[in-house]
């Protein structure tokens, strides 16, 4: 079945009479960028810890700093079908309380990716994923709660957000810590992280196209994936319909850690 999709694919992209030797697009590269379709439409309807290994998957496949050009249009598409799936139990008063600062931290990281490479930044964030893990843990353990009100949180994980999901595309471990802060049922937590997405990835794209991240070349082949992307999404919404609420806050702690230990290397 997987020969088939790729010979599908392959045969579509001559269509679209894109030389993939040109782009460096090994049989190899056809099937991670496949695997990374699918993965993104799992990570929008099901499981967000799943799309910090998004970005090391395409990696693979061309340098890193294209790669988060040609990864943002897969994650766009899939963040616009979640939010069509999901309109109905978003969290707005805990999303607009993030996206100020958010959009702080997109301004931030454009110019930081200008002057720095991301691999000095990947360690720091994985350091305060995995401080950010623990104390949510001690916090569950001992029945705080994390008020609303709460300015000084909501401003650090915005800016936080901003800046490596402009940087490296890794705001999903915060994002995941944040939403898992304000004890959100999973159908809220998975609807609030869709739209979240869906407004800070648009926010980026002209900041990626200025920095001539976002080829032509590039968007053709990203919407050649995109029904994989749909049926990635489709399995994700029969996923969190059977996952207990208490399994998907541990799953999702578990991939937030995991997440943050990865950044190191």
């Amino acid at each position: 079945m997987l020969n088939m999709i790729i010979l599908i694919y392959m045969e579509s992209l001559k269509y679209y009479k894109l030389r993939i030797s040109a782009l460096n697009f090994t049989l190899l590269s056809i099937i991670i960028i496949i695997c990374t379709a699918f993965l993104t439409g799992i990570s929008r309807t099901a499981i967000p810890g799943i799309g910090i290994l998004l970005p090391t998957l395409v990696a693979i496949t061309m340098p890193a700093r294209e790669s988060t050009g040609f990864l943002l249009p897969i994650l766009i598409m899939a963040d616009l079908m979640a939010v069509i799936h999901f309109r109905h139990t978003v969290v707005w008063q805990r999303l607009l309380k993030i996206l100020p600062w958010t959009s702080i931290g997109i301004l931030l990281g454009y110019f930081i990716m200008g002057l720095i490479n991301d691999s000095i930044f990947k360690p720091i964030l994985g350091s305060m994923i995995i401080i950010f893990v623990t104390i949510d843990l001690i916090r569950r353990k001992s029945g705080i709660r994390v008020s609303q009100k709460n300015i000084i949180f909501s401003a650090i994980m915005g800016c936080l957000a901003g800046v490596f999901t402009m940087i490296a595309n890794a705001a999903g471990p915060i994002m995941t810590i944040y939403l898992l802060s304000m004890d959100l049922g999973k159908d809220d937590f998975v609807g609030t992280n869709a739209w979240f997405f869906m407004i800070i990835n648009l926010m980026k794209l002209p900041f990626s196209a200025s920095l001539g991240l976002i080829t032509w070349n590039g968007l053709k082949i990203d919407f050649m994936f995109a029904p994989l992307i749909i049926f990635g999404e489709i399995i994700g919404s029969i996923i969190v319909k059977k996952i207990s609420q208490k399994n998907f806050d541990i799953l999702a702690q578990v991939l937030a850690a995991i997440a943050g230990f990865r950044l190191f290397f």
